[in-house]
């Protein structure tokens, strides 16, 4: 508003036209359908209820623990997003949680959020993210640490819906697959039998019982991902057979395939799993075997999932067996050829490396055992890896463990008549992450801390410095001003518009050390001479090193003076649009916190901004604050009550107006498109009315960009 005579502007302040408030039905806010859209073409005609503070957001408590023993009482960081990081959400928080210190903080975070992603990084650097909700304008929670992932089906495979020469719904148990044949089962609960020499059964329905199960050479046999089947025994004949698994299958007997098996789902038998001949068996999924499993002959199995064995695991003869994940062996583990192990085999009980075999181990994969006999060699290939016993250890002559291994056996080594050396040592603290397939892993993560504050250099936002550590942003956000107070404005709360922005650093303790602010100056819609301040939730005398700005004399609180008049500092006021417009005028703002508060107490928020009229006739005293701000010691107190202020200082019920109980400041969570000269804050913001006369319960995001929401020839 133009304020070129002030007499004249109190003439008009006064005058108050009759505007019809219009209501109607407005049909997918997101409030809800059937919202009440409230449309009046004055800002003077909302009903406003007593007590409204016009906040678009508010406080929310955080309280974070963990209970990821893994490393004792190191620090791990926590971060918190608006939103998934992974798809572009925004980081709003962060510090440090130990097992015996939370994470306490104030977030002031607009209505319409709901929930947030929480993120632990360890000091090895693993992660875990949850998604948490706010309850209560508060978040109490425990993370805990970075548990494997379940291995998953993969899904998928053929499906019963295409090229199927025969469809089975109800129970035969005398089905013939021959070459060319497709044979598909959708039934569920039934009861089947097949003789296939040639072609292929698919089985995709739920519960099959099948009686008798004879896979010929050349023929296929596929359970689909919806798929579920019980064999009292599946012969799988000739090396040209293919047995592929999506679903769950059970083998309720030995087996003893002679042709290729792949597993994507489940798979279980209740006795032996034995592969002789040329076997090929590719596992991606989960393997339950109730008894031993037997590789023998020339048969090759690669595991990518899980195998779990209720009794011994063997290779003999020329087998190989290759672990990509996970192997638990509750029996004993005998390997008398070749095992590559990439990831994590674990025996209960004893293990025996055989003569003229070997155990290759590569990079950090991880061999745990009840004890070990040691006859021929166990090598480490690439980075370290580590062979970890419980038990008792025997190396016999001719045994050897060489390269890049650890040998920890945690009671000492019995027997060593052989060797450990040419890059193998004796030792336990190799550091093996957890992972989706070594849920148990070894030793703690080497943690980097160049500055000795007990947070991860790949943590810490100041590796160097160990008075500071986490970076809390603020998003860039925007207050609005009418600049009349204590008289009434014309709310087109384009007076004077911010754009700020914080950095509030703290330490390792999660104490608030450091400032930065970012403010930028959009608008001088009059020509008052404003100055723009900020009060801060810290004692003066605990701040230092200001720059970018002033550091208030007379005051208790620290408030930092940003600028003491808009009118030297902008030529023109950027708020019509046909006339010159000046550039934005950006301030960066930083100052020191001694004996820093708690980020709990000192919060992360707009904090307190204000402006005050340093014109003739008015001055220092005049400030202007958001509604339920406190004024600063240097506000001139005898003003409240006065005209159209309807403060209560006692109450903290502050910079709201006598009857209508307007603001003369908005602040707004994003970079807000304000009104131009003369356009009503509500005119220009369609669902802004419905929002104040609803006490701020419907359309919460009245300021955001959706359809509808904004009436562009009203904004600048």
């Amino acid at each position: 508003m133009k304020k070129l005579n002030l007499i004249f502007l109190i003439v008009i302040i006064s005058v108050s036209a009759c505007k019809k408030e219009i209501t109607e039905k407005y049909e997918g806010s997101k409030n809800g359908a059937n919202s009440n859209l409230v449309l009046v073409d004055n800002m003077n005609n909302i009903k406003v209820p007593i007590g409204f503070k016009w906040e678009t957001s508010r406080d929310v408590s955080v309280k974070i623990n963990t209970n990821d023993t893994r490393f004792l009482g190191a620090i791990h960081k926590v971060m918190l997003y608006h939103g998934d990081p992974a798809i572009g959400g925004y980081k709003v928080a962060e510090g440090s949680v130990t097992i015996t210190t939370a994470f306490n903080a104030t977030l002031n975070l607009a209505n319409f959020i709901n929930e947030l992603y929480l993120i632990k990084v360890a000091p090895d650097q693993t992660k875990i993210i949850e998604k948490i909700v706010i309850n209560n304008n508060a978040v109490v929670t425990v993370i805990s640490f970075a548990e494997p992932v379940k291995l998953l089906k993969s899904g998928g495979g053929p499906d019963c819906l295409t090229g199927c020469t025969q469809t089975i719904t109800t129970s035969n148990t005398n089905l013939i697959i021959n070459t060319g044949d497709v044979v598909c089962v959708t039934g569920n609960n039934i009861i089947i039998g097949f003789n296939a020499s040639g072609g292929t059964i698919r089985i995709c329905g739920s519960n099959i019982i099948v009686a008798n199960a004879n896979l010929n050479n050349f023929s296929t046999l596929i359970i689909s991902s919806t798929g579920s089947a019980s064999f009292g025994n599946l012969n799988i004949n000739g090396a040209a057979t293919n047995f592929q698994n999506y679903g769950i299958a059970t083998i309720n007997n030995t087996f003893s395939p002679v042709g290729s098996v792949t597993n994507h789902g489940t798979l279980n038998t209740r006795g032996d799993y034995n592969l002789n001949s040329q076997a090929v068996q590719l596992n991606n999924g989960i393997l339950n075997v109730g008894e031993s499993m037997n590789i023998g002959g020339y048969s090759n199995l690669t595991n990518n999932g899980s195998i779990t064995t209720g009794k011994d695991f063997k290779i003999n003869d020329q087998g190989i067996f290759i672990n990509n994940c996970k192997l638990w062996v509750k029996g004993e583990f005998q390997n008398s050829k070749t095992t590559k192990n990439y990831g994590y085999m674990v025996c209960d009980q004893e293990s025996k490396i055989n003569g003229g075999s070997e155990l290759e181990m590569y990079n950090t994969a991880m061999f745990k055992s009840g004890s070990i006999i040691i006859n021929g060699t166990i090598k480490g290939l690439g980075s370290t890896s580590l062979v970890k016993i419980a038990g008792e250890t025997k190396i016999n002559s001719g045994g050897e463990v060489t390269n890049a291994i650890q040998f920890c056996d945690e009671n000492g080594i019995e027997t060593n008549n052989g060797r450990i050396g040419n890059g193998a040592i004796s030792e336990c603290g190799l550091y093996v992450p957890i992972s989706a397939c070594n849920p148990l892993g070894n030793g703690y993560a080497p943690m980097a801390d160049a500055d000795g504050d007990g947070v991860a250099d790949a943590s810490d936002c100041y590796p160097n410095d160990a008075g500071k550590a986490f970076c809390n942003p603020y998003a860039t956000s925007t207050i609005v001003f009418e600049d009349l107070w204590p008289l009434k404005g014309d709310y087109d709360m384009n007076d004077v518009v911010i754009n700020y922005s914080y950095n509030i650093i703290s330490n390792a303790l999660n104490n608030v050390v450091r400032v930065e602010a970012t403010y930028v100056l959009r608008s001088t819609g009059g020509s008052f001479n404003n100055a723009f301040a900020v009060q801060f939730p810290v004692n003066r005398s605990l701040v230092s090193g200001v720059s970018g700005a002033t550091l208030e004399t007379g005051q208790t609180k620290a408030v930092l003076v940003i600028f003491n008049n808009m009118r030297t500092e902008m030529n023109y006021w950027n708020t019509v649009p046909s006339k010159p417009s000046s550039s934005t005028i950006t301030y960066n703002v930083g100052f020191n916190i001694s004996n820093g508060l708690p980020l709990a107490t000192f919060g992360l928020s707009s904090y307190n901004p204000f402006i005050w009229n340093g014109t003739a006739g008015f001055g220092r005293g005049y400030e202007t604050h958001l509604p339920g701000k406190l004024p600063t010691d240097l506000a001139d107190k005898s003003l409240f009550g006065t005209n159209a202020d309807g403060s209560n200082l006692s109450t903290g019920d502050t910079y709201l107006s006598k009857n209508g109980r307007f603001p003369w400041a908005i602040n707004i969570p994003l970079s807000f498109s304000y009104p131009k000269e003369k356009a009503d804050i509500n005119i220009a913001y369609t669902r802004f009315a419905s929002w104040a006369s609803s006490g701020g319960t419907q359309y919460i995001d009245w300021y955001t960009n959706k359809s509808g929401f904004r009436n562009l020839v009203n904004i600048y």
